[in-house]
């Protein structure tokens, strides 16, 4: 019986727009209704999640910033694993060189990038177009989600001031330049120790501590809860969702999902495109829906 869904959001719970739409909404109400508890497992910061997530979904728990922080319903901090200042310091002198490919540090309440003002507002919309590439600069410029983002980033001269005000660093996102480039940053940082290095997409990379990475830390937080992986069905389609989708959990790849991640899941759902998330839902209430009933009817 799945008492627990877990989802990652763009690529899989959201559209082509990165939104949720009415439709897969209401199906998770449904859900939610049913007695199943909902985890939003995103590579998001706070902010950035809850953009998506605030006035569309009501009491769920938050796996954010690829694993290193979990916030339930109430708004409690659970899971809380930072990059060490080492780490942090050590990813950015491996970064020098590697441009045009740009880091953005993600701390827990505020982010930030080296550089100028200036440079900032361009990385960042570089950042945004990352997940919003259907839309024009222009239109990114006037997009609140951008807007957001830039209010909650700041340039910073050095490493050392970044750290000192952006506090502890939940995870380094890079971007930019070509898949190329990017794959080649990737390897030169996975020689680093005591890092996590996962991808949502091809065009980035993302930096967290080798134990903030959402399987480790799903399987962390519904044991805590008192639940059984058995008890908890998955949903990822992307590199930074593999750490959920080996495990013994009941993985459902998207259909858009990368080959990887189809390769080592139990079953696969229609893409996101069309409703993936909300199709498998509303089969699994059928099926427990069932079962139930044919329960009482024994009794």
């Amino acid at each position: 019986m799945i008492k627990v869904i877990a989802t990652d959001l763009d690529g899989t719970l959201c559209d082509v727009d990165h939104d949720i739409n009415a439709h897969t909404a209401r199906v998770i109400a449904k859900a939610q209704k049913a007695g199943i508890r909902i985890i939003i497992a995103t590579g998001r910061f706070y902010e950035g999640a809850m953009n998506t997530v605030r006035g569309v979904l009501e009491q769920v728990d938050l796996l954010l910033n690829s694993g290193a922080e979990v916030i339930n319903a109430q708004g409690e901090t659970i899971i809380h694993r930072p990059l060490s200042p080492e780490s942090v310091r050590m990813v950015y002198e491996a970064m020098k060189g590697e441009e045009p490919v740009v880091a953005k540090y993600n701390g827990f309440e505020r982010n930030g990038y080296i550089g100028t003002r200036k440079e900032l507002e361009e990385k960042a919309l570089q950042d945004f177009l990352v997940f919003h590439d259907h839309q024009t600069k222009e239109e990114a410029c006037q997009d609140r989600r951008f807007l957001n983002m830039l209010t909650n980033c700041k340039a910073y001269s050095n490493i050392d001031t970044l750290l000192e005000e952006v506090g502890e660093v939940a995870k380094i996102f890079c971007f930019g330049g070509s898949i190329e480039q990017i794959a080649a940053t990737r390897e030169k940082l996975k020689k680093l120790p005591h890092l996590g290095i996962a991808s949502s997409f091809p065009t980035n990379i993302e930096i967290t501590h080798e134990q903030a990475q959402k399987g480790p830390a799903l399987k962390a937080y519904i044991e805590s809860l008192g639940y059984s992986m058995d008890e908890v069905m998955v949903f990822g389609d992307s590199d930074n969702d593999l750490s959920m989708m080996e495990m013994d959990f009941v993985t459902v790849a998207m259909g858009n999902a990368e080959d990887n991640i189809k390769r080592v899941s139990k079953y696969v759902t229609k893409p996101n495109d069309q409703d993936g998330v909300a199709w498998a839902i509303e089969q699994l209430l059928e099926r427990q829906g069932s079962i139930q009933n044919q329960s009482q009817l024994e009794n």
